[in-house]
């Protein structure tokens, strides 16, 4: 059925209706009260297949949106999964410069002095500097 038919008019009949037409007269009505039912069946099946193809027109944008969503879901991850490694490679590096900077025990055991070269710094040290003391005072 087009848009463009009218829809056949409701049918009422009522009791006294019943008893008082003729018989052809209640089969022209029975065949008006069809046409009514079939152009509301038809409409009926228009707005259905309507319906159906809406629902599957939205159920393919929903599809599509899900697909870009785990797509970009996917390069997210794929950025964070970069972004962390970097992050891990810093902490390394900054591990290494620390570790650099401080000296092993072997430095420390080759730079530490004798006590007695110590005391024995020490007493050049005060001579040098009684030596320059009593060189003023000349």
């Amino acid at each position: 059925m087009t848009n463009e038919e009218p829809l056949p008019k409701k049918v009422r009949l009522s009791e006294a209706d019943f008893k008082v037409m003729a018989r052809d007269e209640l089969i022209l009505r029975w065949k008006q009260y069809e046409a009514y039912v079939q152009a509301l069946e038809g409409k009926y099946t228009d707005l259905n297949s309507n319906d159906v193809t809406g629902l599957r027109e939205s159920e393919e944008k929903q599809k599509q949106q899900q697909q870009e969503s785990a797509r970009r879901e996917n390069i997210l991850e794929m950025r964070l999964a970069t972004k962390e490694q970097e992050m891990q490679e810093c902490t390394t590096q900054i591990q290494y410069l620390k570790q650099v900077q401080q000296p092993s025990v072997a430095q420390l055991r080759s730079t530490m002095v004798d006590p007695a070269i110590n005391l024995l710094f020490l007493k050049m040290k005060n001579e040098l500097s009684a030596w320059k003391f009593t060189e003023w005072e000349r």
